[in-house]
């Protein structure tokens, strides 16, 4: 599939079309919408996989459901048929570049009964693994940059508890201005090479909320650092070093918000085991 223009909803403010991470061209704003109208608020990124390109989110953000027990999350018990992305073009106005971001829709189903999802979820666990991903034909004239581009300069790390990532994200619809995403700091909470509950996921320390599900998750080492099969101080780099984690899913729920504060990511292999598992969803409104 490919966007289509929401005509019914206005374009989103503009901003200087130069800026010095890259990053926060990955991560765009979604809203789940039935009918037209938003229910909720998301994230979603692209990712390249054997030259193909795929929109990655949310099992939840776009079935509407809790993946725990299929539960509707919406008080009004909606169910998306649809996403409004905010997607970023460049546009010239008075000589000058500028990043503007516009709204487009994705329909979820290829029917009008919406019984035919389009989206891929995992092979094995199913709606367990909180991860669904879309083949998408790119839009050449858009500044999205996919998770795992070339261009991003990104390097194997080797990942342990304790070290930092961003989760980068909406989170409550908020922005960092025009509608770059926001930065979440974080810090690894659990062996990463360690299946948590036997699926591909790992938790991370850090304040998230609503709005930031479907987030692309990278780790960061600064200073002296080696990569992934490397050790110090032979192969050892210094400057800031990136690598793509994987995709934020939402926090260990408690009674209390503040009594844990860990967050759920999902590996970057769940993300290649949907693609390559080619497991047609389910339809939220079957369930």
């Amino acid at each position: 599939p490919t966007f289509n223009v929401e005509s019914s909803i206005g374009e989103d403010s503009m901003k200087p079309a130069r800026i010095e991470e890259q990053l926060s061209q990955v991560a765009f704003s979604i809203a789940p919408a039935f009918a037209g109208k938003e229910i909720a608020v998301g994230t979603c990124f692209f990712y390249n996989h054997q030259g193909r390109s795929f929109l990655v989110t949310n099992w939840h953000n776009v079935t509407g459901r809790r993946p725990s027990d299929c539960s509707l999350m919406s008080k009004n018990a909606a169910i998306p048929d649809s996403l409004i992305a905010r997607v970023p073009y460049t546009i010239l106005k008075d000589g000058q570049s500028f990043i503007q971001w516009k709204p487009k829709g994705l329909r979820l189903y290829t029917d009008s009964d919406n019984q035919v999802p389009i989206w891929m979820e995992h092979p094995v666990h199913g709606r367990s693994v909180d991860v669904v991903v879309i083949p998408f034909k790119e839009e050449e004239t858009s500044l999205i940059i996919p998770a795992n581009s070339q261009n991003l300069n990104l390097v194997r790390l080797k990942m342990y508890p304790g070290m930092d990532a961003f989760v980068l994200g909406y989170p409550r619809g908020l922005s960092a201005g025009g509608r770059f995403p926001i930065w979440k700091r974080a810090s690894i909470a659990s062996e990463p090479d360690i299946d948590i509950d036997n699926l591909p996921k790992f938790l991370i320390d850090t304040a998230t909320r609503e709005g930031m599900s479907g987030a692309p998750v990278y780790v960061q080492e600064s200073g002296f650092w080696a990569p992934e099969g490397m050790k110090l101080p032979e192969g050892g780099r210094f400057g800031r070093a990136q690598r793509f984690a994987g995709v934020y899913s939402g926090r260990i729920l408690a009674e209390d918000h503040f009594l844990a504060q860990l967050g759920i990511v999902w590996k970057e292999q769940a993300i290649v085991e949907v693609i390559e598992g080619k497991k047609k969803g389910i339809s939220s409104f079957l369930l």
